[in-house]
């Protein structure tokens, strides 16, 4: 048969997928020497995520290299990929082992999902490949689920639906995210706000929440309000109830003088038990964790940022210590549930997990709310391997995650968190009432699992006395509280991933869409989107969002039931992407109708600028970014995207500009500031000549003022 080319997604996943078999790693590949089951040996190759990226504008046509409302919207008449030039090497590398003659069989072994079959297909493709293409699906890199996989590798010819969903969603995305970025950037930068502004379909829909959020806190009006907490006797028995009525759990219409009086009379009335409410309750173990809820849990534990969440357990996925992270299953097949009485057994052996194993006796085998095959798509929930690693000699997040998802899975295999809620209401006069309830816990359940994690939720336990519906007693004080109402909470940065998760609650009009229909971004996507927003649109204080001007700025250019800030595209276009994957859709009808909606988009941005007024946001943006005096004309200089310049080039044609790189040395915002006020920066290394580019030299910056530029000044 010849060797098999082995194509991976990146380095780490190489080494996994070799790990099983003989091998040598040769830098460039990882040789596989004959075995069973490479009876011609194979060879190992790897990219380092996406190789190849789509042409920018400038690459259809010079034209596009000034950004221009004239040349838009930007539609390719035929859309076409490049090179990333940082990632040559490693294409070349796939041209020269995919070109060889002792290769007979190419493997597509990248991650199991659209994005993955996306990566290496589009590789094939460009490089015009003929060879035979076996595709290996697997979610775990431990030795004996690779070797399975390979066993069970099927003709990538029966994934080619995912590649082609892959290609549509890519297109579409760079349509609509190109044109509508540059015409936002265009007539921003009209109205005076010099910055570059990016839009998306799943970015501005988030932020557009993030806006309504905004304006509620802004426009919330606090209401004071007291609180009457009575003392009651019934008997022996003495409780604290407070005041509640059917239209509110406060009072509001009475000042402190009022409310002692009132209080005073319900001292001196009867009190009677209206209605005795006892309940038992259970709680089941959580479920499994997919992506989303391990970044919202890591997030409210640990304040870890979903970025980080995701380069953790991607890590331990490449140490093959758990399963594929990208997941968007809670669930389980019945043959990964097959292995828990191994992972159990090993967590075991680890003196952090030693006790809590032992009541891991609950067989979850026939249990759906964990194993169930109808609820995995490409993917089961996140679970560890069978491979065995002492958690306290891997780095502190990681050892975070690793934690979590043991907990996870001990949790499943224990016994309900069981307890009683006690509701009592008492009526005083025979028409106002008071409500004291408490909980009880009767099983502490898998909630052992969970001690020691603060924001863990939990019950707080207050017994109650023993009474009956009927006695008769009296209020002996009472206690008046004060408080006032309060503004929505801000979003955390978990809660952002829960709303990509489930935005339904914040969209007016579903339509016909079920809530999981209309999901913002996918598992592998949503941490990249919070990181693009928290660079450009909102900033983050101890866990809490906050809008910036430019956010502000963005979602009211777009203006209300704008195509990328409702909800409702991303559902529509997820949608017609999975009839694709399904091979039902086609990737041209799709393509060809987003071309429309995008011209659209920038007709609708161009005629709604008329009426647009952010000179306060423009004021507020550019203050931000004052970095020091023009040494032309005096006026503040601003940080631009690729440049410093004179905040004064509209009024009196001030051409002042400094570029943030100079011979190939990024200059930073310090330097700058010292160049502005003092005439000179610190000495900065690394500058390249132009002469001889591989030579490199050292030098400061400084303003000459007769010659009027930026000049090299050499240490003497």
């Amino acid at each position: 048969m010849g060797k098999a080319l082995i194509c991976a997604e990146k380095p780490s996943q190489a080494k996994a997928l070799a790990a099983p078999f003989p091998n040598k790693n040769m830098k460039t590949h990882i040789a596989i020497a004959p075995c069973v089951m490479f009876p011609e040996g194979a060879v190992v190759i790897w990219a380092v995520g996406h190789i190849l990226e789509l042409f920018r504008p400038e690459d259809y046509s010079k034209e596009y290299q000034e950004w221009s409302l004239d040349n838009l919207p930007i539609i390719p008449k035929e859309y076409k990929l490049k090179v990333i030039e940082s990632k040559r090497s490693i294409f070349n590398n796939f041209k020269k082992f995919l070109k060889d003659p002792d290769i007979s069989v190419i493997i597509h072994a990248a991650d199991p999902g659209i994005e993955g079959c996306l990566l290496l297909d589009e590789i094939f493709f460009y490089l015009n490949n003929r060879k035979p293409v076996k595709r290996l699906w697997t979610s775990s890199l431990t030795k004996d689920s690779v070797v399975e996989a390979f066993r069970s590798m099927k003709d990538n010819r029966q994934y080619q639906h995912y590649y082609y969903a892959g290609i549509a969603r890519q297109r579409a995305d760079w349509l609509v995210g190109m044109s509508s970025s540059r015409a936002l950037t265009c007539l921003l930068n009209q109205k005076g706000i010099e910055k570059t502004f990016s839009a998306g379909r799943v970015q501005t829909a988030l932020m557009s929440i993030i806006y309504q959020r905004e304006k509620e806190i802004e426009n919330f009006i606090s209401k004071p309000y007291f609180d009457l907490i009575g003392e009651f006797q019934f008997g022996d028995a003495k409780l604290n109830a407070k005041w509640f009525s059917n239209e509110s759990e406060h009072i509001f219409d009475m000042d402190e003088d009022m409310l002692e009086a009132f209080s005073k009379y319900c001292q001196s009335q009867s009190a009677i038990v209206n209605t005795i409410k006892r309940e038992e309750k259970k709680k089941r173990p959580p479920m499994f964790y997919n992506l989303s809820s391990l970044q919202m849990h890591a997030n409210r534990l640990y304040g870890m940022t979903p970025a980080n969440v995701l380069g953790f357990a991607q890590t331990l996925y490449d140490k093959s210590l758990i399963t594929y992270p990208r997941s968007d299953s809670q669930h389980l097949t019945p043959g990964e549930a097959a292995w828990m009485p191994v992972i159990l057994k090993n967590l075991g052996e680890l003196e952090n997990y030693q006790d809590l194993t032992k009541g891991a006796t609950r067989d979850i085998s026939q249990d759906s709310r964990y194993v169930d095959s109808k609820k995995v798509s490409d993917h089961y929930a996140i679970i560890l391997t069978e491979e065995k690693v002492n958690p306290l000699t891997l780095p502190k997040g990681e050892q975070q995650i690793y934690d979590l998802i043991a907990k996870s899975i001990i949790a499943a295999h224990y016994p309900d968190y069981i307890y009683d809620t006690n509701g009592i209401i008492i009526r005083v006069a025979e028409k106002f009432g008071f409500r004291s309830s408490g909980t009880l816990v009767k099983e502490e359940g898998w909630k052992k699992i969970y001690k020691g994690l603060s924001t863990n939720s939990a019950e707080e336990e207050i017994q109650l006395p023993d009474i009956k519906e009927g006695e008769v007693g009296t209020m002996t004080s009472g206690q008046i509280k004060a408080g006032s109402t309060n503004p929505p909470s801000r979003f955390s940065l978990g809660d952002l991933i829960k709303i990509m998760c489930n935005p339904a609650p914040y969209c007016a009009d579903q339509e016909d869409f079920k809530n999981s229909e209309l999901q913002l971004g996918t598992e592998a996507t949503r941490s990249g989107i919070v990181s693009i927003l928290t660079k450009r649109y909102v900033t983050v204080s101890k866990n809490l969002v906050y809008m910036l001007p430019e956010g502000r700025v963005l979602i009211e250019a777009l203006g209300e039931n704008n195509y990328l800030t409702s909800v409702l595209t991303s559902g529509k276009m997820e949608r017609y992407l999975k009839q694709i994957q399904k091979g039902e859709g086609s990737v041209t009808s799709f393509v060809k109708r987003t071309e429309v909606i995008t011209k659209e988009i920038v007709e609708k941005l161009i005629k709604d600028a008329a009426t647009w007024n952010f000179v306060e946001f423009a004021k507020d943006i550019q203050k931000a970014e004052e970095v020091g005096p023009c040494k032309n004309c005096g006026a503040p200089v601003l940080e631009r995207e690729s440049f410093y310049g004179c905040s004064n080039f509209k009024e009196s044609n001030c051409d002042f500009r400094i570029s943030k790189v100079v011979a190939g040395k990024p200059i930073s915002k310090e330097n700058i500031k010292k160049l502005l006020t003092t005439g000179q920066t610190s000495l900065i290394k690394g500058f390249k000549s132009q002469k001889k580019p591989d030579k490199m030299f050292e030098a400061f910056l400084a303003w000459d003022e007769d010659k009027n530029k930026l000049v090299f000044k050499f240490q003497q």
